[in-house]
């Protein structure tokens, strides 16, 4: 087997530079949100700005690497990032909600480009069979940014831009930002694709493209991923104090859950080779109907934990999945369109979860959410056995 391409190691390696901005604002938007807005119906809405940034700058950011290239554009995105991530500091320390949630939404610029290392990635392979590897390589690097991310509170104590701790964590932020960018400046190589020879005599309708029953598998397998993922993640921190758990059994509970997302990201490409990617599917669903269950069980820290745990390996299991099968449905002149697509749909149904998890969460309570998570699981299992079967 060919060695797996340089790109591919570096992605991974400036993972926790650059993808602690989504463990931070998981950790610290909605306890933040509820800081600054008297409604707390309204806490997570800094999160859900972060996932709307990151939705509405999918196209925008396929068009930019697509006209400047992958390495321009995912350097700029960081820099801009670093700036940002200070001006949300500074929003925490003059008590402005709506100027921190619009930095939040800003910093989703950044996670629009960070989603698509995964396919600069698979676009420095030789041949198809690295994909599942590459993928998972550079989601490897989210276990030290699951760290990292929500250690900014700690780490911002040393850095004292501002009174506020909270803020201080956002101006740690801005320097790992430019870190990463540096890295990248000085690592990353250009990405040079080979079009197909025959790309004009075989322009397909775009219309045609997106009636393959596999694509849509693949963006079903991700949505439901992303969208349960953030319904109940966003949640648990502001559930965990409901019950009286303080803020550092949340922290340990939001790490615990995103290094489970990642973790998994050693084994799975062997999976795919033992099971099969359609059948890592239906582990992935099972693996999130476990969470639900567990999650009911009860309120205490380790139910949380065990549910947030199980919550990040099913994630793992469909995501990894979904983007496998992904480059199978379109050819080299359409993958920016269509990759596209599947961040937009993901990113658009993750947002939705996130604003949703704060009104269900104190207009229902936690038992209700998990009950409701069941559904789109359950949408994906049938939607699998219905492709599979064709």
């Amino acid at each position: 087997m060919k060695p797996l391409p340089w790109n591919a190691w570096l992605l991974a390696f400036v993972q926790p530079f650059v993808l602690s901005v989504g463990a931070l604002n998981v950790f610290l938007g909605g306890i933040v949100g509820a800081q600054l807005h008297p409604n707390p119906e309204l806490a997570t809405l800094p999160v859900t700005a972060l996932i709307i940034g990151v939705s509405l700058n999918i196209f925008p950011a396929a068009k930019i690497q697509d006209k400047f290239g992958r390495k321009n554009a995912f350097i700029t995105a960081a820099i801009i990032s670093s700036g940002v991530a200070f001006a949300a500091g500074l929003a925490i320390e003059q008590e402005s909600f709506w100027g921190f949630s619009l930095c939040c939404f800003l910093l989703g610029t950044q996670l629009a480009y960070v989603g698509q290392y995964r396919f600069a990635a698979i676009e420095s392979c030789t041949n198809a069979s690295q994909h599942p590897s590459v993928i998972s390589m550079v989601l490897v690097g989210g276990i030290a940014a699951a760290v990292v991310g929500p250690e900014l509170l700690n780490v911002g104590q040393f850095i004292p831009f501002f009174t506020s701790e909270y803020a201080n964590a956002y101006s740690a932020l801005g320097l790992i930002e430019l870190v990463g960018a540096s890295i990248l400046l000085v690592g990353m190589k250009p990405i040079h694709i080979r079009e197909d020879s025959t790309a004009d005599e075989s322009n397909r309708p775009f219309s045609e493209v997106l009636k393959q029953p596999l694509l849509w598998l693949a963006i079903g397998s991700g949505l439901t991923a992303y969208a349960v993922m953030a319904f109940l993640m966003t949640a648990t921190p502001l559930a965990m104090q409901h019950h009286g758990h303080d803020i550092q059994s949340a922290k340990w509970v939001i790490q615990s859950h995103v290094m489970a997302m990642y973790l998994p990201s050693l084994i799975t490409p062997l999976l795919i080779r033992w099971f099969g990617t359609y059948r890592l599917i239906y582990v992935g669903c099972m693996v999130m109907i476990s969470c639900i269950v567990i999650g009911l069980l009860g309120q205490s820290v380790y139910s949380y934990w065990w549910a947030l745990v199980m919550l990040g390996i099913g994630w793992n299991f469909l995501f990894i999945s979904g983007t496998t099968l992904l480059p199978s449905t379109y050819r080299a002149n359409e993958r920016f369109k269509v990759q596209a697509i599947n961040d937009f749909s993901i990113t658009g149904f993750q947002a939705t979860g996130s604003l949703g998890a704060g009104m269900v969460l104190f207009t229902q309570g936690w038992s209700w959410m998990l009950v409701a998570s069941i559904f789109p699981v359950v949408t994906l299992l049938l939607l699998s056995l219905v492709v599979t079967k064709r």
